[in-house]
């Protein structure tokens, strides 16, 4: 069995704030695993700043095993 590990994050939403001065959010459904068997391990929301600097420090440690699904375009940064 491979020991490597395909984490998956799928966007479910982003919210704007309702209050002035506060982030709007993210929410995304986690899944992982190996190969082509990824279990959901749960949803995750923060705010846009947190999702991206989260992202991009998991890009940067694991670019082959990290993915991000934005089926809605709803999130503004390039995906890859």
């Amino acid at each position: 069995m491979s020991e490597r590990f395909t984490y998956s994050f799928a966007v479910l939403g982003r919210y704007q704030a309702q209050l002035q001065g506060n982030e709007s959010h993210v929410t995304v459904n986690m899944r992982a695993g190996r190969g082509d068997h990824l279990v959901h391990c749960g949803t995750l929301t923060m705010s846009e700043a947190e999702w991206a600097h989260f992202i991009s420090a998991l890009e940067r440690a694991m670019p082959d095993d990290v993915e991000v699904v934005d089926a809605h375009g709803l999130l503004s940064r390039p995906q890859g």
